[in-house]
């Protein structure tokens, strides 16, 4: 029988395993007091509670890819509560039954395809998933990242304008939750069948984000889609010396914006000229300390090939729409493909068309190029969805903060727009209900910079507010939904400024709920206060037992 392991100061693993994949954090003197490595869902129940009995305040650590310091960090004012890590990265597996009779410990009655444990990495559940059933789930490319915050908080990835989002194949969970009392865990299992404040679980696990109402310990999936057998996998370049004003530049933007509002409607058509859902782009706009405007292009058609008549249109029409729009003609980029920044150690040559210039792929294996987290390092991010085209005012900031004054502290910074949309747009929220608010965005944003020496923390993130600042400043430096333009933020691209008013983080904002959940934040306050009334599972930005700003 398995236990856990507990890993404290006393352990020469301690150092290391207190960590996570930003090296910003734990900051000094709020670093955790224990590790609770589990392999098993006992250990899991067990190791919490015993953290629980030892007054310790518990966080939940899946891949270790938070990025701000919600597991790592002790919260300001809690110096003293000791703090321990629930680590599930070794809680790892997957199971199939293509009869659908797999079914969770905690509910038997209740029967699935698929099972998922929460310490799966990206990579290692592709694999599987592949493997066993030659279906995948449409999640991110980061190899590293694990299932546990990944899914709860609406993953998505280079598949989801043709399959959605990963919690809307989710079907049902494993949790533990706390006891009536608050000072214990129970395991439980939720689904859409589960009845009152159940079912408003098994939805807030939907979209709500990790850590803020138990311990998920399985996914579980009744169907899942099957996964593509060939892509084009293209790399396009483009300097910024090619790009001479900012009006060519914005033109550019507006461009990329505008193809997607056209075609989108169209993502799923019978006819395979038009059908583009298997279209995943991604524009990124580096800072020229760091390199090239880069745009990443994975396509597959929808029967997740790209060999058929006409099937490779909207390919063409979308690689030729960018081109022409930026004026120039790219280079093709043949190594370094990767999610993050790309630095100008890579090698390339003339463009000649798009098809003949991607490279065609078992997609099993562009996945695998794709699949780069990149290297431990210190970071910031802030994100938004777009509903609207680029105006003058974001333009002007890209502009400005992108492609100013060289800075060799920011060869690692950018701007990372996703295609978003298609049949993520599409679901039904009353007979498919999530904690996704954001189905009408075209567009996703990944504000980003990197760093390896703390003493340039205060350079990079001023650098970063000043760019989302100026960015959001018709709306006050936020991407609030009231005009229009945008739905808000990613809850698994966390910022703590996003939660006050201000950078010196002295007033809470009252609508920083909004901004990440939109009109399902008040049902997540109300499951919140039904699940966890003791706020057990708490971190700066975890859903609060009241809405901001209510002074009841």
């Amino acid at each position: 029988m398995s236990d856990f392991i507990l890993i404290d100061n006393s352990d020469p693993r301690f150092e290391t395993v207190k960590k996570g994949f930003n090296l910003r954090w734990p900051e000094s003197g709020k670093d955790a007091d224990a590790v609770y490595v589990c392999q098993t869902a006992s250990d899991v129940l067990k190791a919490a509670n015993t953290a629980l009995a030892n007054n310790q305040r518990i966080t939940v650590r899946s891949g270790g890819h938070c990025y701000e310091g919600f597991v790592s960090n002790k919260l300001s004012g809690e110096e003293s509560t000791p703090l321990a890590i629930i680590d599930l990265g070794l809680m790892v597996g997957m199971e199939y039954s293509a009869e659908g009779n797999i079914s969770s410990p905690y509910d038997p009655d209740v029967n699935y395809q698929f099972r998922a444990a929460t310490g799966n990495q990206n990579w290692d559940g592709y694999v599987s998933l592949y493997k066993l059933t030659n279906c995948t789930v449409p999640g991110g490319s980061c190899y590293s990242v694990g299932s546990g915050g990944h899914v709860t908080g609406g993953g998505y990835g280079l598949l989801s304008r043709l399959h959605g989002l990963t919690v809307d194949w989710l079907s049902g969970i494993d949790i533990l939750v706390p006891e009536t009392d608050g000072k214990s865990l129970v395991a439980k299992h939720v689904n859409l069948n589960s009845t009152g404040t159940d079912r408003e679980l098994f939805i807030a696990c939907r979209g709500g984000g990790g850590g803020n109402f138990g311990i998920i310990l399985n996914y579980y999936y009744a169907a899942l889609p099957p996964a593509p057998q060939q892509v084009y996998l293209l790399s396009l370049a483009y300097p910024w010396s090619s790009f001479s004003t900012k009006e060519q530049f914005g033109q550019f933007l507006k461009a990329y914006w505008q193809w997607f509002s056209t075609h989108d409607s169209e993502w799923n058509s019978s006819d395979p000229t038009l059908a583009n859902g298997g279209l995943f782009s991604l524009l990124k706009l580096q800072h020229r300390s760091t390199g090239d405007i880069h745009l990443l292009v994975q396509y597959t058609g929808s029967d997740g090939r790209v060999d058929g008549t006409g099937q490779a249109a909207p390919f063409n029409d979308f690689v030729a729409t960018m081109n022409n729009a930026a004026g120039i003609t790219p280079s093709v980029v043949e190594t370094g493909m990767r999610y993050g920044a790309i630095g100008t150690a890579v090698k390339k040559r003339p463009f000649r068309d798009a098809a003949s210039d991607a490279r065609l792929m078992d997609w099993l294996y562009a996945t695998q190029t794709l699949n780069g987290s990149g290297d431990n390092q210190r970071g910031k991010y802030k994100s938004v969805y777009h509903v609207a085209n680029f105006g003058d005012t974001e333009i002007t900031a890209l502009w400005d903060n992108l492609n100013g004054a060289d800075d060799p502290l920011l060869n690692q910074a950018l701007v990372q727009i996703d295609s978003y949309g298609g049949c993520i747009n599409t679901n039904n929220e009353t007979t498919n209900p999530t904690a996704v608010f954001q189905r009408r965005s075209l567009l996703k944003s990944q504000f980003q910079v990197y760093w390896t020496k703390p003493e340039n923390d205060a350079h990079c993130i001023s650098w970063m507010q000043k760019l989302y600042t100026a960015y959001f400043a018709d709306q006050g430096g936020k991407p609030y939904a009231d005009d229009g333009h945008y739905q808000g933020c990613y809850i698994n691209y966390p910022d703590v400024d996003m939660k006050y008013t201000a950078a010196d983080h002295a007033t809470e904002d009252p609508q920083w709920m909004t901004l990440y959940y939109g009109d399902k934040a008040a049902t997540l306050v109300a499951t919140k206060q039904a699940v966890d009334p003791k706020n057990l599972f708490r971190n700066e930005m975890s859903v609060p037992l009241t809405m901001p700003g209510d002074g009841s």
